[in-house]
């Protein structure tokens, strides 16, 4: 008498654990459309962290994505060459992003959706020994997300 009240009760319990593992598993293979991530890189002279007109158009454009997606992302990473010391390449690679990041705040980017970090000269975009000037590594990366 027992046996089949026991079996009907694990079943239900089965029964029951099934269907809640498949609505987990369906929610979870339900993707949100995202937008894929923008790149955007502008250049700096030698040991500044002034925009140039080309890196207000750069900024510019940026600004405009992030400003089309709401909740979007934005990171600022600044980076440096090599030309100065590792201590005052960081500085300057953290002047050069917040200087950027001042620029998309003008343009109208909401302050809490950027990220800004100085990577100083810890990622060249061109390999170089310690010294050398390199314009390609004067720069900051925009990523918008």
């Amino acid at each position: 008498m027992y046996k089949p009240l026991l079996a009907a009760t694990c079943a239900a319990f089965l029964l029951a654990a099934c269907a809640d593992r498949t609505q987990a598993v369906v929610a979870a293979a339900s993707p949100q459309t995202q937008q894929p991530a923008r790149n955007f890189m502008l250049f700096f002279a030698n040991d500044r962290a002034t925009l140039t007109p080309d890196g207000e158009a750069v900024v510019h454009e940026a600004a405009t994505v992030a400003k089309a997606n709401p909740g979007a992302k934005v990171t600022v990473a600044g980076h440096a060459d090599t030309s100065g010391n590792a201590a005052y390449n960081m500085a300057l690679s953290q002047r050069r992003a917040e200087a950027v990041r001042e620029a998309m705040l003008k343009d109208g980017v909401s302050q809490a959706s950027v990220a800004v970090v100085g990577h100083g000269e810890d990622a060249l975009s061109v390999s170089t020994r310690d010294g050398v000037r390199e314009p390609k590594n004067r720069r900051v990366e925009i990523i918008v997300r």
